[in-house]
């Protein structure tokens, strides 16, 4: 049987060991989590962060690194949650990295939306730049991020070209529409004006004409061996075919489009912060 002090003092040792346990445990959940992205298994990998960030949720670094997977899945929406979140630590290093790798999430899904909403890929795109804008400034040296830089700006460039040719046409269907609405109703209008001078006309021909059929018939009761052929005609109108509007040439895409690798991954329990370039796949 124990005796109290030592109960006290195995108390006391459980309180002081048990952070560190769970400092190692949620370091060694993120330092394989990065072993198994750096091998490409990145669902694997996301179990093992979303475990980490249960452990710890105010981590920046747990943060850091599951966007930065979500990232390399593809999926944006969720590489953009975190990453913000991270972007928003006071350390410089971490900050840095998080933006950097937050102007590339940006960057891809505002290529996204390009084909249903050029307005919505422009504001992307902006918000992109101006992740890119604050890493340079606080590091004019980064060459990385001043050659996305004006990758992006080249992008919105474009799209700026693009949506004035979209508003180009607009206006075009606008105004022909309204051109055709003039001309409809200027013809009915000349119709019904016409209408009413002819009145009289059409009033007599239809007297001559009655006048004509009644002699006609006079004259078959009279000469009953004698019939009548009709004239038919047959006419037929040949349908112009419709000239198509030309269409307006649209902007030739940029001859790259850079698929950049995010930044390097942070491990839990190291203090130092890997800086070695990224790697570009071009």
């Amino acid at each position: 049987m124990r005796r109290p002090m030592e109960i006290i003092l195995s108390t006391m040792l459980a309180m002081f060991f048990l952070p560190s346990l769970g400092f190692a445990s949620v370091a060694g959940d993120v330092n394989r989590a990065n072993h198994l992205y750096e091998h490409g298994q990145f669902d694997d990998a996301l179990d093992l962060y979303q475990k980490a960030l249960a452990k710890d949720d105010k981590s920046p670094v747990v943060k850091y690194d599951l966007g930065t997977d979500f990232y390399k899945k593809g999926d944006y929406t969720k590489a953009l949650e975190y990453l913000r979140q991270a972007s928003q630590e006071k350390d410089l290093k971490i900050k840095s990295k998080a933006q950097y790798n937050l102007g590339n999430a940006l960057f891809k899904s505002g290529v996204g939306k390009e084909a249903g909403d050029v307005n919505g890929a422009l504001k992307t795109l902006q918000d992109s730049l101006g992740q890119y804008e604050q890493v340079i400034k606080d590091d004019p040296k980064d060459q990385d991020a001043v050659f996305n830089e004006g990758v992006v700006k080249k992008e919105i460039e474009r799209l700026k070209r693009r949506q004035q040719q979209q508003q180009q046409r607009q206006q075009q269907n606008q105004q022909r529409n309204r051109s055709k609405k003039n001309q409809q109703r200027n013809s009915q209008n000349q119709h019904n004006q016409q209408d009413q001078e002819n009145q009289p006309k059409q009033q007599k021909q239809n007297q001559q004409q009655g006048q004509q059929n009644r002699q006609r018939q006079q004259n078959q009761q009279e000469q009953p061996s004698g019939q009548a052929q009709p004239q038919s005609r047959q006419s037929q109108a040949g349908e112009s075919p419709q000239e198509l509007d030309r269409k307006q040439a649209e902007d030739m895409l940029e001859d790259y489009r850079e698929n950049e690798e995010p930044r390097k991954l942070l491990n839990y329990m190291s203090g130092k912060i890997d800086t070695r370039p990224v790697l570009k796949d071009w």
